[in-house]
C-alpha cells in the first residue's frame, strides 16, 4: 500500500537538480520509467470539470477520467480531437460524453508533460519502494502558452525503512504540498490561471464618488472583452462572442445612463466607438442563434419535409462562415485596437473629469434609475402593450435592458430589497420580449436565406414550403408570447414604483 503525495516545486529547483540532490541523500536506485505526454480538453465553462471529470488525450487515444484518477470510459483511438463532439464517429465515449458537453464546443485546458521515474533500494533494485511523476504542464490559451508551476507526486510504500525517510527528506524541504492529485490537481490549476467570471459583483458605497465606480465597471467590461476576443477570433465556442457582446452593450448603457461622470467629449467618444464594436458583431450572433435553434426548428416541421431543411441550414452555415471571417477581419483592423485602447484610456486616465464626477454615486444612480423608469411609462403605456409593434416592443426590450444593467451595476449601493425583485422582475420580461425579437429576427432571416437556397426549383419549392411552415409556429409563439406580456410589464412596474 503506497502513500501518495504532491508538491508543487519553487521556481530554482528543477527535476533533475532535485533528483541530484535525492541521490545524494539516500542509498535508492533511480530507473526512467519513460514519458507521457497529456492534452485536457473542456468546454468554455468547465462543463465536465464540474462534473469531475476530465477529457484526456495521451498517445493517439482518448478517455474520461474521474478527477482522483479513475478511467470512467473506454479508450477510443484519437489522433486529432475534433473540437465538436456531434461529428465524431459513433463510439460509446461520443455517446457518454455528448449528453455532457451538449452543443458547446471543446477546446484544450491543458498540456502536461510527465516523467516518470522508480526508486529502489540499492541492495534490491528490483524490488522499488517509490515512484516519482515529475510534471510539467501550461494553460493554452488560443495558441498562447502560460506556464503552471512544476510538480511533483510521490507514491511511497508503506514498510519501507528508506521510503520513510524518502518522505521525512521531502518534508524537510519546505516544499509546498498540493491537494488533491492527478487531473484535479493539473485542472485545478489551470483553472487559478485562467479564472475568468462575466459575472457583475462590485462593491461600491452608497456616498463615494461616481467617477471611480464608474472607470471600475468600465475596466472590468473591457477585461472580459479582451479575455474573449481570442476566442471570437478562433472561433472556439459561439459563447465567447456573446460575452464580448454583452460587456460592449453594458458599457455602452453605462455612458449612456451616466453621461457626464467622465469628461463629456470622451463619454460621446466611447460610446459612438462601442456602437461600432457592437454593431460589427450582430450578423453572426443572429446565424449563432439560429443554428443552436436547428433542432428545434427541425422537430417543428413534418417530419417528410425535414431533408428539405439540409440545403437551407447548409446555407446558413456557409454564411456564418462569411461572416466569421468579415468579423475577424474587423477585430484585427487598427480601427479596433485604436477603440480598445481608448476604452482604456477612459478606465486610467483621471485627470480630466466630467461635471458629475463628485457626484454621490447613490443620489446619481437614483436620478437615473427614476429617470429611466418614468420614460419607460411614458413610451409604453401598459394598456397599449396588446396593440403594439413589434417595433415598440424592441425599444421596450432595450429599455428593459439599460435598467437592468443600473440595477446590477450599483445594487451593492442600495438595501437589497430595493434591488433584487425589480431585477427578477425585470428578467422576467426581458425574457419575454427576447423571445418575440429573436421570432422576428429568425423570421426575417430565414425568408432571406431560403431565397439563396441552390438547387432544381423542385426541390427549392419543398425548403420554401418547409420554412413557410416553420415561420407559421413561429407566430403562433408570439402571439402566446404576447399574452404574457402585459402581466410581466404590470408586475414589474409595481416593484418598481418605489424608484419611478
Amino acid at each position: 500500500m503506497s502513500m501518495r503525495t504532491r508538491y508543487t516545486l519553487p521556481g530554482s529547483t528543477t527535476q533533475d537538480h532535485l533528483l541530484g540532490q535525492l541521490q545524494t541523500r539516500l542509498p535508492l536506485e533511480l530507473t526512467s520509467l519513460g514519458t507521457q505526454t497529456r492534452h485536457y480538453f473542456d468546454t468554455f465553462d468547465w462543463r465536465l470539470f464540474r462534473r469531475e471529470l476530465a477529457l484526456c488525450q495521451a498517445h493517439d487515444t482518448v478517455a474520461l477520467w474521474s478527477l482522483d484518477n479513475r478511467p470512467v470510459s473506454e479508450r477510443t483511438s484519437c489522433s486529432a480531437l475534433l473540437p465538436c463532439v456531434n461529428e465524431w464517429v459513433e463510439s460509446p465515449l461520443k455517446a457518454q460524453l455528448l449528453p455532457l458537453v451538449s452543443i458547446r464546443t471543446l477546446m484544450e485546458r491543458a498540456v502536461v508533460h510527465a516523467a516518470y521515474f522508480a526508486l529502489a533500494e540499492q541492495a534490491a533494485p528490483h524490488r522499488p519502494v517509490a515512484h516519482i511523476v515529475f510534471e510539467e504542464g501550461a494553460a493554452t490559451d488560443y495558441g498562447r502558452i502560460v506556464p503552471l508551476p512544476t510538480q511533483v507526486e510521490v507514491a511511497a510504500y508503506a514498510g519501507s525503512t528508506v521510503a520513510s525517510e524518502l518522505r521525512a527528506w521531502l518534508d524537510s524541504l519546505d516544499l509546498t504540498a498540493v491537494s488533491p492529485s492527478g487531473p484535479a490537481a493539473t485542472l485545478h490549476t489551470v483553472q487559478q490561471v485562467r479564472a475568468y467570471s462575466a459575472k457583475l459583483a462590485f462593491t461600491f458605497e452608497p456616498d463615494m464618488r461616481a467617477e471611480p465606480a464608474v472607470r471600475t465597471i468600465l475596466a472590468f467590461l473591457l477585461d472580459i472583452v479582451r479575455h474573449n476576443r481570442p476566442g471570437i477570433l478562433h472561433d472556439i465556442d459561439t459563447e465567447f462572442l456573446h460575452d464580448f457582446r454583452v460587456a460592449v452593450r453594458r458599457a455602452r448603457s453605462l455612458l449612456g445612463q451616466l453621461p457626464k461622470v467622465l469628461p463629456v467629449r470622451l463619454t460621446n467618444h466611447l460610446r459612438k466607438d462601442l456602437s461600432v464594436l457592437g454593431s460589427l458583431t450582430n450578423h453572426l450572433r443572429d446565424l449563432d442563434v439560429l443554428l443552436l435553434h436547428q433542432a428545434d426548428y427541425l422537430a417543428a416541421v413534418p417530419p417528410d419535409l425535414r431533408p428539405d431543411m439540409e440545403p437551407l441550414f447548409r446555407a446558413v452555415q456557409h454564411e456564418r462562415y462569411a461572416a466569421h471571417h468579415r468579423l475577424v477581419e474587423a477585430l484585427n483592423t487598427p480601427q479596433s485596437e485604436a477603440i480598445l485602447q481608448r476604452w482604456e484610456s477612459a478606465t486610467t486616465e483621471t485627470k480630466a473629469q466630467g461635471p458629475q464626477a463628485e457626484r454621490r454615486l447613490a443620489k446619481l444612480v437614483r436620478k437615473s434609475i427614476r429617470r429611466q423608469c418614468q420614460r419607460m411609462l411614458t413610451a409604453t403605456p401598459p394598456d397599449t402593450l396588446g396593440d403594439s409593434a413589434p417595433e415598440q416592443l424592441h425599444r421596450l426590450r432595450i429599455a428593459c435592458k439599460k435598467l437592468r444593467y443600473m440595477f446590477e451595476f450599483f445594487a451593492s449601493a442600495f438595501p437589497q430589497e430595493m434591488t433584487a425583485e425589480p431585477v427578477r422582475r425585470l428578467r422576467v420580461l426581458q425574457d419575454v420580449l427576447g423571445q418575440l425579437n429573436d421570432l422576428d429576427v429568425q423570421r426575417q432571416m430565414l425568408r432571406n436565406l431560403v431565397r439563396a437556397v441552390p438547387g432544381p426549383p423542385a426541390q427549392r419549392h419543398r425548403t420554401d414550403t418547409a420554412v413557410h411552415l416553420l415561420t407559421q409556429t413561429f407566430e403562433t409563439q408570439q402571439e402566446q408570447l404576447r399574452t404574457q406580456v402585459h402581466t410581466t410589464f404590470t408586475d414589474f412596474i409595481a416593484e418598481v414604483a418605489p424608484w419611478s
